[in-house]
């Protein structure tokens, strides 16, 4: 009971502040900008966002392909499906707890590829969040260069910023709970062999890393997949004759702050359009950004539903066929 309800406020809270956000930012908006919004949906030219949406669909499959390359020094040929559908419904996860989706993502794998050890396969997910973050950092770096007023551009990146930060007692408590989960582990002989099995299988998952055979492929696939995130921004904002002509500048700056968001609630939930909206609006006069914001938002997310949902139903079928198969 007890267990069911954490793991339900986990998904519920993320989820209230997401649509708290929401609320704050439709609510702020005049009736001249409600209508504008109106009809950017109805008038948007669909055929730029479907571009966006497949140019998003080949990043999530060239992550999927690159994975094998992680995956290889750990004995494994995988189905490329299997890391696809894996993939997708780590991001529809992301959607409900940020950051769960990587479990997820390991553990659905691990689930339905043989011999995938759960510690193993979330090893090499976690050297790809290493590699994230260092393209995040070139990316945020390229974005700086670009802008003319980086005083204004760094206010409006931590837009999503509570301000209050963490109080001192919480790392406090944050120590003592590692202090008392040290001793508990060196103490319970079970448990100590339980955490150097788990920590031997990451270890053993990073260091693919080091054992890559085709690196040149991988940093291509990398930078494919950073460039395409960019792209199908840029892509999508032709389909409003307000921001048809963002210059890139503009596009580099709402990626960013967009990233932010994204990270910060489920899917961006909310504060993605608040933020993105903020950027082109403030920094770059964008009449409309608002509608813009939220169209790209919803079009996006809402194909990442679609497909996560899809991947649900087609992970469980393609393994059960492919061991039919080899029967």
């Amino acid at each position: 009971m007890k267990k069911g309800l954490i793991a339900a406020l986990k998904i519920i809270i993320p989820l209230g502040i997401g649509v708290y956000l929401t609320w704050f930012f439709i609510s702020n908006l005049t009736d001249v900008e409600l209508q504008n919004l109106k009809n950017a949906f109805l008038k948007a030219d669909y055929r730029f966002i479907f571009i966006g949406i497949i140019i998003m669909l080949l990043s999530h499959m060239s992550r999927a392909y690159r994975w094998k390359y992680l995956l290889a020094p750990l004995g494994h040929t995988p189905n490329f499906w299997k890391m696809y559908h894996s993939v997708m419904i780590g991001y529809l996860i992301n959607l409900t707890i940020p950051r769960s989706g990587e479990v997820a993502r390991a553990g659905y794998y691990a689930k339905f590829q043989k011999k995938a050890p759960f510690e193993k396969v979330f090893g090499t997910i976690i050297v790809e969040r290493i590699i994230d973050v260092i393209m995040l950092g070139i990316v945020m770096g390229i974005t700086l260069y670009f802008q003319k007023d980086v005083e204004a551009f760094n206010s409006i990146k931590n837009t999503g910023n509570s301000g209050g930060g963490i109080p001192t007692w919480g790392y406090f408590l944050a120590a003592l709970l590692i202090v008392v989960g040290f001793v508990l582990i060196m103490s319970v002989p079970k448990i100590k062999l339980k955490v150097r099995e788990i920590l031997r299988g990451l270890y053993e998952g990073v260091s693919t890393i080091l054992q890559l055979k085709q690196r040149t492929a991988y940093v291509l696939h990398t930078i494919f997949i950073w460039v395409c995130y960019v792209l199908m921004l840029w892509v999508c904002s032709f389909a409003l004759p307000e921001t048809a002509n963002l210059s890139i500048n503009a596009v580099f700056a709402a990626f960013v702050v967009g990233g932010i968001a994204i990270s910060a609630t489920p899917g961006g939930i909310g504060l993605y359009p608040l933020m993105v909206a903020a950027v082109l609006s403030n920094l770059y006069n964008i009449e409309n950004a608002e509608s813009f914001s939220m169209l790209a938002w919803t079009s996006l997310t809402a194909f990442t539903i679609l497909a996560g949902l899809v991947s649900l139903v087609a992970l469980p079928f393609i393994s059960k066929k492919q061991a039919a198969l080899s029967e």
